[in-house]
């Protein structure tokens, strides 16, 4: 097969192949015999007809379509490989000469933008020192101490913080609706579960009452009843109030934390943990100023391919989240309180700073030629299975399919850790 390979403005390269005759005769008899399998004629048994017999029964276009159909995936990975070509976004494809004896196809791909970096070393951007206070580790053990606490039945009336015991049955128009009714629901006052309005006409109630709650259903609420006066009878069957458990070295050994046995070994552990959280997002916040400050003084234009990819994907991932949440997007945009326009506007602006970002770092790891060996790759495979407890023939299984992904991403973890440790 020829090819004729073409650089275009903007990172898009022209590609132009003829497939070889012989080649292309060959495909051609392939679909052809695929899609003869599937005729009938009269004497024969389906599929096992003469060709003579069977050829003014299947379409010749048909025919072509599923041949170069077939063709395409093979034709552009071979260019991709041979070319050393690296796509950032689908290919435009046209067939550009087409006959029973001759094909040529061109594919117009998107490639990486060129960088034109600027000073990535030696910036000003200022690194937060971490520190972690009492009050904080106070708040964590105490927080510990709340998620341990166990219900016990309480004399007398409700408070905020409460649990209340309920049968409640709901209606609109004097008429029960779907989904409006349980018994012996246990709800947490204040806890904002249920509909604006429900759990505070709960508050100052005792075991035995009953209590008409009367709300409207919120805007963003589903169709059938969003902006509908309900009325939900209740009846309070118990009042439950948390006890908190002592802080003490029986409570620290019942979290079962390794090392951990005593309460001042909890704060020191705790104070790792918080130190290590907020480490975290200081480094995150200075790299995002970081690549900010870089991108001021590099130079790159990215195709608006790759923009509208991932923009696309982006947004596929939202509707998808809120779909399993029981939302629509046109729900979950008057929730955030935005238009169609203003949230396309939003995941594109981040898809820029993204792609400005990835291409930034992908082009400070060729100049300082950093690479991810085998070696390198396969020990990082060695701390997962610890971490996890598998062999490590497992975790190689399972990340086969990301094999590529997972080494890449290794290499652009070095260049954070690179350009971290270069600038202050």
């Amino acid at each position: 097969m020829e090819r004729k390979v073409t650089k275009l403005e903007n990172c898009h390269t022209e590609i132009i192949v003829t497939v070889d005759e012989k080649t292309w005769k060959d495909a051609q008899k392939k679909a052809f015999d695929k899609l003869a399998a599937n005729v009938t004629v009269a004497g024969f048994r389906k599929g096992k007809a003469p060709a003579n017999l069977v050829k003014d029964k299947v379409n010749q276009v048909e025919v072509m379509d599923n041949a170069i159909n077939a063709l395409l995936p093979e034709l552009y990975r071979e260019v991709l490989t041979e070319e050393n070509i690296r796509p950032f976004a689908q290919p435009k494809v046209d067939v550009t000469k087409l006959s029973d004896v001759e094909l040529e196809v061109k594919f117009v791909v998107v490639t990486a933008p060129e960088v034109e970096l600027g000073q990535y070393t030696g910036l000003e951007v200022g690194k937060e020192e971490v520190t972690v206070s009492e009050e904080e580790i106070d708040a964590a053990i105490n927080e510990l101490v709340k998620q341990s606490a166990s219900l016990v039945l309480k004399e007398g009336a409700s408070e905020l913080g409460d649990t209340v015991v309920i049968d409640f049955e709901g209606r609109v128009n004097g008429e029960v609706f779907d989904g409006g009714t349980a018994q012996n629901y246990e709800l947490e006052l204040g806890s904002h579960t249920f509909i604006p309005g429900f759990e505070e006409q709960l508050v100052g109630k005792t075991a035995g009452e009953e209590v008409d709650v009367s709300v409207t259903f919120p805007h963003e609420y589903h169709e059938s009843l969003k902006d509908k006066d309900a009325v939900f009878h209740c009846v309070v069957h118990e009042v439950k109030t948390k006890s908190l458990p002592e802080l003490n070295e029986e409570f620290v050994a019942e979290l079962k934390i390794e090392g951990v046995e005593t309460v001042e070994a909890l704060r020191a552990h705790k104070a790792e943990e918080i130190k290590a959280e907020k480490t975290r997002k200081a480094r995150s916040t200075y790299f995002g100023k970081l690549l900010e400050k870089i991108a001021e003084g590099s130079k790159i234009a990215i195709p608006t391919e790759i923009i509208d990819n991932q923009v696309e994907g982006s947004k596929k991932e939202i509707v998808n989240r809120m779909s399993q949440s029981g939302l629509t997007l046109e729900q979950y945009l008057q929730i955030v309180g935005q238009t169609e326009e203003q949230f396309i506007a939003k995941i594109r602006e981040d898809a820029e700073r993204d792609a400005r970002n990835y291409f930034i770092m992908d082009a400070v790891a060729t100049k300082e030629q950093m690479q991810v060996t085998d070696e390198e790759v396969e020990f990082e495979y060695a701390k997962i299975a610890d971490q996890y407890k598998m062999k490590i023939e497992d975790v190689k299984k399972a990340l086969a399919p990301q094999a590529d992904e997972f080494k890449h991403n290794l290499k652009m973890q070095r260049v954070e850790d690179y350009l971290y440790e270069h600038n202050n």
